[in-house]
């Protein structure tokens, strides 16, 4: 039976998560899935659940993968080394842009999805703020290239996909360069970064296409 497991990021709620793991039924059987501070409580459940599987990830859902052991990682808009209050200050440029129409929102159905992801934000933040604000630290200094390339090195197909319009994270060319040569897919692809949580469908088939 195929299985994926998906690992939320960084003050995506359960519902974004649940949202995902929907959209991932249509390649796989079996979908499990983990918010970033469920993975972060209990990183011993996610190492179990990812063993010998499919991993998609999204965000600083990359972090808790260290050391795991799974069949495939396919990280989208994962986290590169940046100073702390340009990430804070970067948020609100985020969420500006995801409602933005013609950027965030471009469809009707779009308003329900944003409003849906600012409902789970809230839920989660309201939830767990400890276990997403305290992995600041962790997220600012994490390099999802390094991650990719050692993980790739252990035997574990991984892949980087990066949106255009990534508010937080502009993959540079030379780090493109040095993760593919090692083996490791890259993926540039049009959106915004949290492309996959608001429109999980359309990203999804847009990296299997």
């Amino acid at each position: 039976m195929s299985r994926v497991v998906y690992v939320g990021g960084f003050g995506n709620g359960r519902g974004s998560a649940e949202r995902v793991a929907t959209a991932l039924e249509r390649y796989y059987e079996n979908v499990d899935e983990f918010t970033f501070s469920e993975a972060v409580a209990d990183p011993s459940k996610v190492r179990r659940a990812v063993r010998g599987v499919d991993v998609v990830t999204h965000s600083a859902g990359m972090l808790p993968l260290v050391g795991t052991a799974p069949n495939t990682i396919d990280a989208f808009s994962p986290p590169l080394p940046s100073a702390k209050l340009r990430l804070i200050g970067r948020t609100g440029l985020k969420t500006v842009r995801m409602h933005t129409p013609g950027i965030g929102i471009r469809s009707i159905r779009d308003i329900a999805s944003v409003a849906s992801y600012d409902v789970s934000s809230v839920a989660e933040f309201t939830a767990h703020p400890g276990r997403n604000f305290g992995q600041l630290t962790a997220i600012t200094t994490f390099d999802a290239v390094d991650a990719a390339i050692a993980a790739k090195e252990s035997g574990i197909h991984t892949y980087l996909n990066y949106s255009n319009g990534d508010e937080y994270y502009q993959l540079p060319e030379q780090r493109e360069a040095a993760a593919r040569a090692m083996g490791v897919g890259v993926l540039r692809m049009p959106g915004i970064h949290d492309e996959l949580v608001i429109r999980p469908d359309a990203t999804l088939a847009y990296r299997v296409d």
